[in-house]
């Protein structure tokens, strides 16, 4: 089994040097470092507010010493790498406290057997004392495991408990009575729900995967200590697990239409922010489709599982009886270094006006005019140019990865599905409006450094079409049209041919042009000379040192023995428009 490569020095020290790296980053946070023990800077002004303490294992970064500050934890301890503090550490951090309150404090304890354990010893000694008044939350807002399969362990605590935690110390702030912020939060765990899906395990420094997840497999009901989820099912997109997750969320907590909630949607670590947000989106868009209201929504790296690649939806319901309150609460200021939630995270009292789509540029059809033939020829060379694309993706995307960022494919895929969904309404009778129309579909559909360049090399093409009258020679006036875009490409680009990127493709194919112009005798194999040079300029790319673009910065050979994807993808592109052009009977 292969070893997880990791950025530690000592497996012993890790949990040390991570809470010491959080109090350089935060440094008005107290780090008391023999007992992993983190102090809000007002522990010691809370004699008549409540304090509130939490903790667990490590390897749930930022939780939950990120959460410390006013309006959330007073006090945070870290066991281990997903193993609880002992409770002689838990009982260091409530004398801590002690000192300076005599109203009490609040112990939020995630439902794992080990932290109930070791918060249980500590609370119990703090009772006996008699110095101190403790309470006991245990959150445990786990829905994925049915009522009847739980054991007596009951439902795991999950990132719900940041719910319980930001509302309870919010009240706590307000003054409340202990048993009052208690009670409250109590109601809130119960009103609590949360689902989790993963796509691969974690792995422990120096240990291999906790345990093998198919490539198109995915793990339901996942926790944060890196074991197996409930049951595992094929991968799906986005939407549909958003779907099974809220399925289970909603029954669990009896949500129907007109309801009110909160959400939290978690990041296990290493899912990216890309597809963070695209789950936000599916998370309020269905919930939205329900009829059910998500008034506030938190997104973040919040509770993790080292770098386990996966995501926890939690909702809170909002009552009616009690939901303006915990609204309220969520939206208190804290000073806590990790909470997400902000100004921005309220909505406006504004009506945001939608703006209205910006109008497509139209270029008017003046130049040259196609005839009827020659539309249709135009017709079946697009189609075909954007057909062979589409069918060379992946292996374009192959050719970009190591020395690009693999999705050269994908980007002139866009494109190409943007000309042939908008085929029927092009401008096909009028040459520079059909380019200028493409360009518009190279910015709008495919982004990027590929978006630009394809829209510069059709605009330049397009303004010179302009220039032509009726009746001059369509070779001559084409050949004029592809000259000025490969030289504003130039220009713009910096790229020449020798430099490794799709000029040389394109620069062969125009050079080969030009001198089949210049012979003035069109030979049978005209075209064919097009595409041959087209070719040749492609593979003169392999194992070529690049000297602009992105795969200018890569210094390693082996990434470099291929063609470049973007000389490829022109060389097919001429090609089909030359293939179609000499077999061409319409």
């Amino acid at each position: 089994m292969a070893m997880s490569k990791n950025l530690i020095n000592s497996l012993d020290d890790a949990v040390s040097e991570a809470l010491s790296g959080l109090s350089y980053t935060y440094p008005q946070l107290e780090y008391h470092v023999s007992h992993r023990v983190v102090l809000s800077p007002d522990h010691r002004d809370r004699r008549n507010k409540v304090a509130l303490v939490c903790g667990g294992g490590s390897g749930h970064e930022p939780f939950a010493a990120g959460f410390v500050g006013s309006g959330m934890l007073t006090a945070s301890i870290a066991g281990s790498i997903f193993a609880a503090p002992p409770s002689t550490h838990i009982t260091y951090a409530l004398r801590c406290i002690a000192e300076n309150n005599k109203v009490g404090i609040m112990v939020v304890v995630p439902n794992y057997t080990g932290d109930c354990l070791n918060f249980g010893i500590a609370i119990e000694k703090a009772r006996q004392t008699g110095v101190m008044q403790v309470e006991e939350v245990i959150v445990d807002d786990d829905c994925s495991i049915p009522e009847n399969e739980r054991s007596v362990a009951g439902k795991r605590g999950l990132v719900g408990m940041l719910f319980v935690i930001k509302i309870a110390g919010a009240l706590a702030e307000k003054g409340l009575p202990l048993c009052e912020v208690a009670e409250i939060a109590r109601r809130v765990s119960q009103s609590t729900a949360t689902y989790g899906i993963g796509l691969s395990a974690c792995a422990v420094p120096g240990q291999g995967l906790m345990f093998e997840l198919a490539q198109d497999e995915i793990e339901c009901g996942m926790g944060v200590h890196g074991e197996a989820g409930y049951e595992r099912i094929k991968l799906r997109t986005a939407s549909e697990l958003v779907t099974l997750m809220l399925k289970r969320i909603c029954e669990a907590l009896s949500l129907s239409a007109n309801d009110s909630v909160a959400v939290i949607v978690n990041n296990f670590g290493a899912l990216s922010q890309l597809e963070q947000g695209i789950v936000v989106h599916e998370v309020v868009n269905q919930l939205q489709g329900l009829g059910i209201q998500p008034v506030r929504v938190y997104s973040g790296i919040l509770m993790t599982s080292l770098n386990s690649v996966g995501i926890h939806v939690s909702l809170l319901k909002l009552t009616e009886s009690h939901g303006d309150v915990l609204v309220e609460c969520l939206d208190e200021e804290t000073t806590a270094p990790c909470w997400p939630g902000c100004a921005y995270s309220i909505s406006s009292a504004l009506t945001s006006v939608p703006s209205k789509d910006a109008e497509k540029r139209k270029m008017g059809k003046i130049g040259i005019s196609l005839n009827a033939r020659d539309q249709r020829l135009i017709e079946s060379c697009l189609r075909d140019a954007c057909a062979a694309i589409v069918e060379k993706e992946a292996y374009l995307n192959g050719l970009d990865r190591g020395c690009g960022d693999g999705d050269c494919g994908s980007t002139l895929k866009r494109f190409a599905d943007g000309i042939l969904s908008n085929l029927d309404s092009l401008s096909l009778s009028h040459p520079a409006a059909l380019l200028a129309e493409m360009a518009d579909i190279a910015e709008e559909r495919m982004g990027g450094t590929s978006g630009a360049l394809y829209c510069l090399f059709f605009t330049t093409a397009a303004k010179t079409l302009t220039s032509f009258a009726q009746g001059e020679d369509l070779r001559r006036v084409w050949h004029c049209a592809f000259r000025s875009g490969l030289n504003c490409l130039e220009k713009y680009g910096k790229a020449r041919a020798g430099d490794r990127t799709m000029i040389d493709t394109m620069h062969g194919a125009c050079t080969a042009y030009e001198r089949l112009l210049e012979e003035a005798i069109f030979p049978g194999d005209f075209y064919d000379k097009i595409m041959a040079a087209a070719w040749e300029g492609c593979y003169s790319t392999r194992n070529m040192k690049p000297k602009a673009g992105r795969a200018s910065y890569i210094k390693q050979a082996q990434y470099l023995t291929e063609v470049d994807a973007g000389a490829y993808a022109a060389a097919i592109w001429i090609a089909a428009i030359v293939q179609t052009i000499t077999h061409s009977d319409v």
